[in-house]
């Protein structure tokens, strides 16, 4: 049986199926919030082993230096999520003025 194959894409909702691929809707403030929470995550791992404290905790750092690490990475990682964020905010808002130039004031 051959593997099938899941693709996002945004519209109102729902879940349409054709042949072998799942098509999952999803709407756009979802997609954002999706991908700044990806960059999020990214960012904190990054951090944490630009740090080198997620290998040394594996192998008996305290967890209160650990905390201390994962703390300082977690506050450093809101930044390029808010970047994440504020550009997808700027393409939403580049399509409505390109789809809708009647809402130009």
């Amino acid at each position: 049986m051959p593997a099938e194959f899941k693709t996002v894409v945004r519209d109102a909702g729902g879940v349409a199926t054709a042949g072998a691929t799942t098509i999952l809707t999803m709407s756009g403030w979802k997609m954002v919030l999706v991908r700044c929470a990806r960059v999020y995550l990214q960012s904190l791992l990054g951090f944490l082993m630009a740090d080198s404290t997620g290998l040394a905790a594996a192998v008996g750092i305290p967890l209160d230096k650990f905390g201390g690490a994962l703390w300082v990475a977690a506050t450093l990682a809101v930044a390029p999520a808010t970047i994440s964020l504020v550009q997808n905010i700027i393409e939403i808002l580049t399509n409505i003025d390109v789809n809708s130039p009647a809402l130009r004031a």
